[in-house]
């Protein structure tokens, strides 16, 4: 399908564009959505001046993707983000875990994301990557034996996390 296409499509169909192939997906189950929503209200208590909306819209290079939160320094009009997001976050899900760990990563990185979070309720784990010169870096891993943590967003401060609180 052509990004002309996919654009005509009405706006209530949740779908991403990758490279010319339409991704149409259900929403994630429920404790799939609490936890993106814990995510989405800890990052906009913390950071009340940055847009924090969840299933935004970003423009990443060749494709059209829909985190599960997105984290953006301005308001924006439209569907899609312009600007490079500062925070993306996927929650894994069964369905949609190869593209969550394989090619979104490689895509938020290119589009300018600062940071990438991914939440693994499978495995009780929050990976925060941080975008590098050379690739993604690693800035914390939480996992049930490491629980707490916290992450700078540059220019903008720290965020406390409780894994346990997410989860």
């Amino acid at each position: 399908m052509s990004l002309a296409e996919f654009e005509a499509l009405p706006d209530t169909l949740h779908a991403e564009w990758v490279n010319g192939e339409v991704i149409v997906s259900p929403p994630g189950e429920i404790p799939h959505q609490a936890a993106g929503s814990r995510i989405l209200v800890l990052l906009a208590t913390t950071f009340p001046d940055l847009t924090v909306i969840a299933e935004g819209g970003i423009r990443t290079g060749m494709s059209r993707r829909i985190p599960d939160v997105l984290v953006l320094r301005n308001e924006e009009k439209g569907q899609w983000a312009e600007q490079p997001p500062l925070i993306v976050v996927e929650v894994l899900s069964p369905s949609t875990r190869s593209e969550d760990l394989f090619r979104k990563p490689e895509e938020y990185r290119v589009a300018g994301a600062e940071q990438y979070w991914i939440v693994d309720r499978e495995l009780r784990s929050l990976t925060v990557l941080s975008n590098g010169e050379s690739g993604w870096d690693v800035t914390l891993e939480l996992h049930d034996s490491n629980p707490v943590g916290s992450v700078v967003v540059e220019g903008y401060g720290t965020v406390r996390i409780d894994l346990d609180r997410i989860l």
